[in-house]
């Protein structure tokens, strides 16, 4: 790690697609936006930093974060593109390739885009991914 690379704040997992999986990037402003967004939709859920998945560089993203809710299987991971056009072009990928088992879904917001997945049988994740989708989207 880089010792003058700005800080993270605590429990950050942002990654580069150059970057080793777990290394942080410096905090862009949009990535920022994206952890707030996240926050907001999560309400005063407890969530733990995770590597994005699909990983920063098979999306062809810049960066990326990942945080996976502690009260069950919702894992959200935020994406930063070059253009919006870009992270369009991403969530339909992403959704025509959700995981046997999974639940997916995403929505994008500038060059943002994040995907939320879930295990198909909790029904309790339905609520949190249209609270977080629902954030990301403008509709708080």
């Amino acid at each position: 790690m880089n010792p003058n690379a700005p800080s993270l704040r605590q429990g950050e997992a942002l990654t580069r697609p150059d970057a080793g999986s777990n290394e942080p990037s410096p905090v862009d402003p949009s990535l920022r936006r994206g952890e707030a967004l996240v926050r907001h939709g999560a309400g005063g859920a407890e969530l733990l930093p995770v590597v994005p998945s699909p990983a920063v560089q098979d999306l062809g993203a810049q960066a990326g974060f990942g945080r996976a809710w502690t009260s069950g299987s919702v894992r959200a991971s935020v994406y930063l593109f070059n253009n919006y056009k870009e992270a369009s072009a991403a969530e339909a990928w992403l959704k025509t390739h959700v995981p046997e088992g999974l639940r997916g879904d995403g929505t994008v917001n500038g060059d943002l885009l994040v995907w939320v997945t879930a295990d198909a049988k909790d029904e309790a994740a339905r609520a949190i991914i249209e609270n977080l989708i629902g954030s990301f989207a403008g509709e708080e």
